[in-house]
């Protein structure tokens, strides 16, 4: 099982701050998460839409939760306003980027718990809690 974060990017600036946070995150996750916590899903997939000079993503937040059955997956886009990094301190960002990840996989693993996929809810939000604790160092 992993946890993967992906990003689409509003400016080519909200692109050289995010995607090597984006980075270090997903590095996080590959050293805390080893396990397999659920029956059958993979992967749990975060999507950062991060709204910039040339795309406005036009809202802000965990948004977009979807189950994708055949390929074992949950995805959701945690979306960004320009003005939640545009000129904001580069510690701000990543606790506001920490915090809305939080918010992503308590929504999807709220979501796996009803499908009933859970399987060692403790274990993963353990792992959760190292990877974002190793990513706010």
């Amino acid at each position: 099982m992993e946890i993967q974060i992906s990003g689409q990017y509003g400016d080519p600036l909200s692109s050289k701050i995010f995607s090597p946070l984006r980075i270090e995150l997903n590095q996080c996750f590959k050293k805390n998460i080893s396990r397999e916590y659920f029956n059958t899903l993979i992967k749990l997939a975060i999507v950062l839409r991060v709204s910039g000079e040339i795309s406005d993503f036009k809202s802000q937040g965990a948004e977009r939760l979807r189950y994708w059955k055949k390929d074992k997956v949950l995805s959701i886009d945690l979306v960004f306003f320009e003005s939640q990094w545009l000129g904001v301190d580069l510690s701000v960002v990543r606790k506001i980027m920490a915090e809305g990840i939080k918010e992503c996989l308590n929504l999807m693993i709220e979501r796996a718990v009803k499908l009933n996929e859970v399987v060692d809810k403790e274990a993963l939000m353990e792992g959760i809690e190292n990877a974002l604790a190793d990513f706010l160092e």
